[in-house]
């Protein structure tokens, strides 16, 4: 069951997946926006959410952000983010939480006997620091995870770091997720889901962007590609949509293709904004996406 946890989270968030990892909810990007863009948001991000995505990401910003995100998945899955940005003399600070659920799963033995329900989480916490410079803005993050399976638990710690430059309109960016040790459960020890995203966007002044990227698994899961585009059809409202190579089947997942398209649209005002994204996930449906931001 942990197995089709991890296939369903994946059709949400078109992220790359590694042959043998636990706590692959830290895969999933939070933000409609990044979301709907195919998850190619490494070098456009520049909110509160640039937490997870790149830390450098956050270097720029000018006002304090607040940002939460809902996440509604099939099978009574639900993922919520929150993160919190504030501009300080000398660089930006960010802190921020995911946290994944699932309910009223199945428990079964090694011969396939029902042996009751039970419950998974995993959530971690994040601290982060972001500092602006003419070269090349940097970020970097430390973050506690812990996963609960039943009545199994396992914790651990691990760092990102990322770099991000602007060539006029052009960004381009680069960031390492998940870095640090693996989580055991039990007698079982498995790696972290660790990443190395390269991307580009361009911006169209206030109209929109266009951005791509490749992610990459280092510890054996292979490479993906992530395109997305965003216009502005009228002021403060942007259009979205996007798309990633992940299609293949892999050990960790329990049915053989994700589509990868993802699209959405959003409000945005100078104080505030709401972005939506949605996911078709084939015969599972749709997984839908809300985030909400204030900013001061």
């Amino acid at each position: 069951m942990k197995r089709w946890l991890l296939a369903v989270s994946l059709a949400l968030s078109a992220a790359p997946v590694g042959a043998v990892e636990t706590a692959e909810f830290l895969t999933i990007g939070p933000g409609a926006r990044g979301v709907a863009m195919g998850s190619a948001y490494t070098a456009l991000s520049d909110g509160a959410d640039s937490l997870y995505w790149n830390p450098a990401g956050l270097a720029r910003m000018e006002k304090s952000e607040l940002m939460v995100d809902d996440g509604e998945l099939p099978q009574s899955t639900q993922l919520n983010n929150a993160f919190v940005a504030v501009p300080l003399k000398f660089g930006v600070v960010a802190v921020g939480g995911t946290y994944l659920t699932q309910s009223g799963i199945d428990g079964r033995d090694v011969n396939g006997v029902p042996t009751g329900g039970f419950s998974a989480s995993d959530g971690a916490g994040m601290l982060g620091y972001a500092l602006k410079n003419e070269l090349v803005d940097v970020g970097a993050s430390v973050k506690y995870i812990r996963s609960h399976i039943a009545s199994t638990e396992a914790q651990t710690f691990a760092v990102d770091v990322g770099a991000k430059r602007a060539f006029g309109p052009l960004l381009v960016a680069a960031a390492i997720r998940n870095a640090g040790p693996g989580m055991k459960f039990e007698d079982e020890t498995d790696d972290l889901p660790l990443r190395l995203a390269i991307g580009a966007a361009y911006r169209f002044d206030d109209h929109g962007a266009l951005t791509a990227e490749c992610v990459t698994a280092p510890r054996g899961g292979g490479s993906t590609g992530a395109a997305g585009a965003e216009i502005q059809v009228i002021k403060g409202v942007f259009f979205r949509a996007g798309y990633s190579s992940q299609t293949q089947s892999t050990q960790s997942a329990g049915f053989d293709a994700i589509t990868g398209v993802t699209f959405g649209f959003g409000l945005k005002q100078p104080r505030w904004s709401f972005d939506y994204a949605a996911a078709p996930m084939g015969e599972l449906g749709t997984a839908q996406r809300f985030s909400a931001a204030l900013r001061w």
